[in-house]
């Protein structure tokens, strides 16, 4: 690069969805995927996660949940096979675990060391997501419900904002 007019040229100067997931921005999200109809919503990134598995590896149930609705892909992997539920038994998350279960999540599937999502919960000592996994009743947030109700409310709201913002 000769100048450092060039070298900045190539910055990005917006955030993408991998920003916004891995930061948790969830109002940048919703913005994202309410105005780029042309979004990837299962793009990978250069080590092969998709936003759905950084939102999970991040804990960020919002942004899981606003890519679920917009249709991203349940069972992506990534390089190594894992798949986004083997992400939430690692992480131990189980509200996202019911979540991408909710959403169809495919608790047999193998990664490429024959592991699957129990396997992930067993090695990683995550009892509650093994419980669930396994079909025992673990102690969950009796209010679940009604935040995945306010969370899904909170998400059509900001999508409608964007959607008819004037200018």
């Amino acid at each position: 690069m000769k100048s450092w007019s060039n070298y900045k040229e190539t910055y990005r100067s917006e955030a993408d969805i991998f920003d916004c997931v891995r930061a948790g921005d969830f109002k940048a999200l919703v913005t994202l995927l309410s105005q780029q109809v042309d979004l990837d919503i299962d793009a990978k990134n250069h080590r092969g996660y998709s936003p759905l598995m950084l939102a999970v590896y991040h804990g960020e149930a919002d942004c899981a949940e606003a890519l679920l609705r917009c249709g991203a892909d349940v069972n992506s992997t990534d390089a190594m096979n894992n798949t986004v539920l083997m992400a939430a038994a690692f992480k131990g998350k189980l509200e996202i675990l019911q979540l991408l279960i909710q959403f169809g999540a495919d608790t047999g599937r193998k990664n490429k060391s024959n592991m699957d999502t129990r396997d992930w919960a067993l090695m990683f000592g995550r009892e509650q997501a093994l419980a669930y996994l396994n079909g025992l009743s673990p102690q969950v947030d009796q209010g679940s419900k009604v935040k995945s109700l306010l969370r899904f409310i909170n998400l059509s709201l900001m999508m409608l904002k964007s959607r008819f913002k004037p200018g």
